[in-house]
């Protein structure tokens, strides 16, 4: 008689693991993304620290705006809050990659942004 107990006790914990704690500092977001709509999803990201970039702050040409992580990687978020488009902003994020069509060549990492907190 103790497996429905234990069966229980599992479906309780692995309940509780998609349960979303709440974050200091969460930015809400947008769910629209249909610059990526058609792409493949590639992975999830988790807690992953960065540097928003917008060389449109700095340049009269570029109007690349990108989070900056912490190995260089540039992540190229469809949906990032007009909120947090400043240079220098830090932030910490969850977000599905997605995997560019075989003829598309990009400068970054796409990511649709899942989670969004500004850091300290």
């Amino acid at each position: 008689m103790k497996t429905p107990g234990i069966i229980i006790g599992l479906f309780l914990m692995a309940a509780s693991c998609d349960r979303k704690e709440p974050w200091a500092n969460e930015i809400g977001l947008s769910d629209a993304c249909p610059e990526y709509d058609t792409w493949r999803k590639d992975t999830d990201l988790q807690e992953v620290a960065g540097r928003v970039v917008n060389e449109a702050d700095t340049s009269k040409t570029s109007t690349w705006l990108y989070i900056l992580g912490g190995d260089n990687t540039r992540y190229f978020a469809c949906n990032l809050p007009e909120t947090v488009r400043k240079t220098g902003t830090y932030v910490v994020f969850n977000a599905e990659k997605f995997a560019p069509p075989a003829n598309v060549r990009l400068a970054g990492v796409p990511i649709k942004l899942t989670r969004l907190r500004v850091a300290p």
